[in-house]
């Protein structure tokens, strides 16, 4: 029993209700103003833009390792237990009070509302061709696609989030532009499905500024409003869409999508929000030079050897937006002196 029940007082409980949602309401128009702000980088924005980098590397070989499972089931199994699994994390931790209330707030603001639930579109739309291209054995094209993806982001963080960056900057861009472009030429084909990979995340890494979620929160909506219609298409399908000769790893596999989903797409929610979409772009670049690395090395597949010439104008490009970052704190810390 409640404690309001308790002493009868029904009119002091509507108070404190009231006083809740505002509150509630409150923290959320807060959240908004400051998602469109612009972003102050930290340290800890940095490390989780860069350890979502690492993660997302790695993900060829698990994926490689469910190839006896269709990639759209796969998709499906990674939103439903990604579900489950922030669920459970948000029960716990006591964080789902906190979620539900501001839910309802974004609701009474109908166009976040709805951008929320586009960037779990657009998220899902990029699992679904990437799982697909490494399935055909295509990690190449996947990973043409993570060389596009920090492309756009930087045109997006200085057309439409006006960030700014040095001249040193710029030159460094216009290197990755280049490396970007030697690669996709290098592949031979107009890369058609990188294309859908590069749109579908570069749109919701942006969407995920505007969003007043925090990551915990923000990945919790995005799976729960998925879930409902990813577990009807499994449990319409014999076996939940798992072949009937399938060895108990894959089920193992499958079960455990749902923290291997989670993590990346936490650091990504939490980077996006505490370092600069320029920064983000950058570290981007971690991502497709593992998963190019790992498709030669484990997967087996033969790429030309002077492809490597993009990748070293590629590295070209970090190392001298990294000149440039340091060249930067050290201004900051000289004129703290002053």
């Amino acid at each position: 029993m409640s404690p309001c029940r308790a002493d009868g007082s029904a009119a002091r409980c509507r108070r404190q209700a009231v006083r809740g949602r505002r509150s509630a309401a409150s923290r959320y128009h807060r959240g908004v103003k400051k998602a469109v702000e612009e972003v102050k980088q930290t340290p800890h924005g940095v490390a989780a833009t860069i350890a979502s980098a690492l993660v997302y590397g790695m993900f060829p070989l698990y994926w490689a390792a469910l190839d006896s499972v269709s990639s759209m089931n796969v998709m499906l199994y990674r939103i439903v237990t990604a579900a489950v699994v922030m669920v459970l994390f948000m029960l716990v931790t006591g964080r789902w009070g906190g979620l539900v209330a501001h839910v309802k707030a974004m609701w009474r603001t109908r166009r976040v509302f709805w951008m929320s639930v586009l960037a779990a579109v657009l998220v899902t739309i990029d699992w679904v061709v990437y799982i697909y291209l490494v399935s055909i054995g295509h990690t190449s094209e996947a990973s043409a696609a993570g060389f596009l993806i920090p492309l756009v982001n930087m045109m997006l963080a200085l057309l439409l989030l006006r960030e700014r960056t040095s001249a040193l900057g710029i030159a460094s861009m216009l290197i990755a532009l280049i490396g970007g472009i030697l690669y996709v030429i290098d592949t031979g084909r107009f890369p058609g499905l990188a294309l859908a990979m590069v749109f579908s995340y570069s749109g919701y890494c942006l969407i995920k500024r505007f969003v007043p979620l925090d990551a915990f929160e923000s990945l919790t909506f995005e799976t729960g409003v998925l879930t409902p219609v990813a577990f009807i298409a499994l449990a319409v399908q014999p076996r939940f869409g798992v072949p009937a000769d399938a060895p108990w790893h894959v089920w193992a596999l499958l079960a455990g999508c749902g923290v291997l989903t989670a993590v990346p797409l936490v650091l990504t929610s939490y980077g996006v929000k505490h370092a600069t979409f320029l920064m983000l772009s950058f570290t981007q670049y971690i991502t497709p030079t593992i998963q190019l690395l790992l498709g030669i090395v484990v997967l087996g597949e033969q790429v030309p050897a002077h492809r490597f010439i993009s990748f070293g104008v590629i590295w070209l490009a970090l190392a001298v937006y990294s000149v440039d970052l340091v060249r930067q704190h050290r201004s900051r810390l000289e004129l703290g002196r002053k």
